[in-house]
């Protein structure tokens, strides 16, 4: 049965389904359980006594496997914020499913679960969740299908870096990726830590080693990458360098959130990163591609202001990348200037110079260190901008 029909049949079952029964997920009698009586039961009572857990929002290590702990902790943590937005309504309504259940070898047993929403006449399935069961010694702990869907996988360390891919990486980008790791952590004071970095085409294929055969917030979503969690990055689209991200990584572990200027962090995230995203070739959008980018489009559009660009963050790359900001362009272009003449010091300045009313505490600073302000910003960054696209 193919996931449209099954959430078709799940659905027109859950239309008429209330919370009557003790089990939080329904097992419905046409479920086939290839499997001792005793494996059957011991697989159920764990998967309910995990579900006790996330729906109470009191998580710990009972059922977890050691494989992958921290990922499939902050997969549960997703469905436990599902869990706490609920309103009475939907929490009468028995809203999850098991769909499917077979074993894998090796005592692992690979679950589904589909969540469902009733909304007036209308079903609409939430999650399709795919866990792995093991079962030892009449215990099983759960993890999410990371390491059985990459298990024929290729591994290969590039310094700090532990590549898993299906065919082959680039040598080039991976090497950079490992040292631009290295210096953004020096940068900041910081050891680099050793990382596993899984290559993956789009978010779709990342959602789903994450334990997410369908996830409603994500639908449509193809062009991000996902990490760091749990010392694990998913590409941004099969590319080796995840500098960009990187950088709010260690940035987060030196400063307090309330702290953290976003239009600072992007600025330096792009400077000392990349843009994030690719381009039509798969390659990272680098700063200096669109410092001339910029230049190029002052150049045809001589009454436009930096300023203005800057302050409103306008679209003006979409021929690169929709995703790109024309505001954290500027930015990383101003953290250059800031650190050429201050040194790092001065760039965590700008980084730390506060979360809320960010323009104007923004603005400060570089009124402060560069003499930056609304008032001269055209004037000033058109030289930079000049500058840093002739590097």
């Amino acid at each position: 049965m193919n996931n449209k029909n099954a959430f078709l049949i799940i659905g027109i079952l859950l239309s008429q389904i209330t919370l009557l029964s003790q089990d939080i997920i329904l097992k419905p009698k046409y479920i086939r359980y290839e499997m001792s009586d005793e494996t059957k039961q011991n697989i159920n009572q764990a998967t309910e006594g995990l579900y006790q857990q996330i729906v109470s929002g009191k998580l710990d290590d009972t059922y977890l496997r050691t494989e992958q702990k921290g990922l499939t902790l902050s997969t549960f943590e997703t469905l436990q914020r599902y869990e706490s937005k609920k309103d009475s309504t939907q929490k009468e309504m028995q809203d999850k499913q098991l769909m499917n259940i077979y074993p894998v070898g090796n005592n692992m047993y690979w679950l589904t679960i589909g969540y469902f929403r009733k909304k007036e006449e209308q079903i609409i399935p939430l999650f399709e969740l795919t866990l792995l069961a093991e079962e030892k010694n009449g215990s099983v702990h759960f993890s999410i299908p990371l390491d059985y869907q990459t298990r024929y996988w290729k591994t290969q360390k590039v310094g700090n870096i532990t590549y898993h891919f299906r065919n082959e990486i680039q040598w080039d980008r991976a090497k950079a990726f490992d040292q631009k790791n290295t210096e953004i952590a020096h940068k900041l004071g910081l050891k680099p830590e050793e990382l596993d970095f899984y290559m993956c085409d789009n978010r779709q294929e990342i959602i789903k080693l994450q334990g997410f055969d369908y996830y409603i917030n994500l639908n449509g979503k193809w062009q991000d990458g996902y990490g760091v969690d749990a010392g694990t990055i998913f590409a941004i689209q099969n590319n080796e360098d995840f500098s960009h991200d990187m950088f709010h990584y260690y940035s987060a572990k030196i400063h307090e959130r309330k702290d953290r200027n976003w239009i600072a962090e992007e600025g330096v995230a792009y400077y000392w990163g990349n843009a994030y995203y690719t381009d039509a070739n798969k390659n990272m959008i680098e700063l200096d591609q669109l410092a001339q980018e910029l230049q190029m489009y002052m150049k045809k559009n001589p009454d436009a202001s930096l300023w203005e660009l800057f302050n409103e963050n306008t679209k003006i790359f979409d021929h690169i990348s929709t995703m790109i900001s024309v505001r954290s362009t500027i930015s990383g272009i101003i953290v250059d200037q800031i650190e050429t003449e201050y040194g790092v010091e001065g760039v965590l300045k700008l980084v730390s110079s506060g979360r809320k009313d960010r323009v104007n505490k923004y603005m400060n600073v570089t009124e402060e260190l560069l003499g930056l302000n609304a008032d001269n910003f055209d004037e000033k960054l058109t030289i930079w901008i000049q500058e840093y696209a002739k590097q």
